[in-house]
């Protein structure tokens, strides 16, 4: 088992879940702001927006797609990595450290009308949201017997990850600061552009 100790920081206010109507936002809200799942969901959107050449993808959005699509020419590498409908994963578990911890707010909005873009009376919601530059910890453990191949597919995922987004359309960065030791150059190069965050410490929007 390999574990990637990976240091998120949130860049814009970070909102997973659902809301609550205006007259409720005194209620206690659930303490686990960024669930396992959604840090797995989001790097398995990211890979396939960003699928490096090499790799397969069935880019399906349904079980039905997904599965239709592994019929015909089996299972795809990034369902093999994360997993599909009725088939869990056998490479990957993923832990969130400390996110209850993280100071959390209550975001008042309102609704807007799609069609005339134009506040609609009475529809307050409210959601509860990390404030920018947040950090916490999440470490993924990769079972080593599903091979170096999808070890760098998930590698490629976290790179992936800085360009997407997480939640509520929140940007975050993310750096690896476990050691790890690459077994060839391509996995060098990765790692070395995960050592550090991408959009902070000197490398552009939080500089």
């Amino acid at each position: 088992m390999i574990t990637l100790t990976l240091r998120f920081r949130v860049l814009s206010f970070l909102t997973i879940g659902g809301s609550t109507t205006f007259n409720l936002t005194d209620n206690p809200l659930h303490p686990m702001v960024v669930p396992p799942s959604s840090i797995k969901g989001t790097l398995r959107t990211a890979i396939n927006n960003f699928l490096p050449k090499g790799y397969t993808s069935c880019k399906g959005t349904s079980p039905e797609e997904i599965n239709e699509a592994h019929e015909k020419g089996g299972v795809c590498d990034v369902c093999k990595l994360f997993g599909y409908p009725n088939h869990e994963s056998d490479c990957i578990k993923i832990e969130v450290v400390g996110a209850e911890k993280l100071e959390r707010l209550i975001i008042t909005r309102v609704s807007i009308n799609d069609k005339t873009q134009t506040a609609e009376r009475g529809k307050l919601f409210s959601s509860e949201a990390v404030k920018p530059l947040s950090e916490f910890e999440v470490r993924i453990h990769f079972n080593e017997e599903c091979g170096d191949r999808l070890f760098k597919l998930l590698l490629y995922s976290l790179l992936a990850l800085r360009l997407w987004r997480l939640g509520r359309n929140a940007m975050v960065d993310l750096k690896l600061v476990s050691e790890l030791k690459p077994k060839d150059d391509e996995m060098k190069v990765i790692i070395d552009r995960l050592s550090s965050y991408l959009w902070g410490e000197g490398n552009g929007l939080l500089a």
